[in-house]
């Protein structure tokens, strides 16, 4: 993701609606490169369970999304549902993928783990998805996200 956002910071020349248009089309996508550790957890998992994936991606990128996911081998049939935010949502990242996750809740489905490279999401999660065990990956190493206690 880190040469989509450079990509799109060029294109926009720091007009900032230009900025999400760039970063949210199906041209920049392709930048982003897969992480290898995050591949083969998605594919050790998926051969334990469905899997929902929970994105910020806008809905109108669900099949470059898609393809994408093909194209590194993940078994789409082991994928139950795919999350996206709404095409015109400009809320922060964390914010959407929080709500989505709560949402999964609501319909009655235990969130059984999350993974993510966003600590501010998984921050959020922690607070409100006790039950869930939390990964964060920083590049390729991923670990356990340690929950912290706010000391009075």
């Amino acid at each position: 993701m880190d040469e989509r956002l450079k990509k799109a910071e060029e294109l926009s020349r720091g007009k900032r609606d230009l900025f999400w248009h760039y970063f949210f089309s199906e041209e920049l996508l392709e930048l982003d490169e897969p992480n290898p550790v995050g591949i083969a957890n998605l594919l050790d998992r998926a051969s334990r369970g469905l899997i929902a994936i929970v994105t910020g991606r806008p809905r109108r990128l669900y099949r470059a999304t898609v393809e994408q996911l093909k194209r590194v081998g993940i078994p789409l049939e082991r994928i139950w549902r795919i999350c996206m935010r709404r095409d015109n949502d400009r809320r922060k990242s964390p914010i959407v993928k929080l709500e989505m996750v709560l949402e999964l809740m609501y319909e009655g489905y235990e969130i059984a783990e999350i993974h993510d490279d966003d600590e501010e999401f998984l921050e959020l999660a922690t607070k409100r998805i006790p039950s869930a065990e939390l990964y964060i990956y920083r590049g390729t190493l991923v670990e356990k996200f340690r929950r912290y206690r706010r000391l009075l």
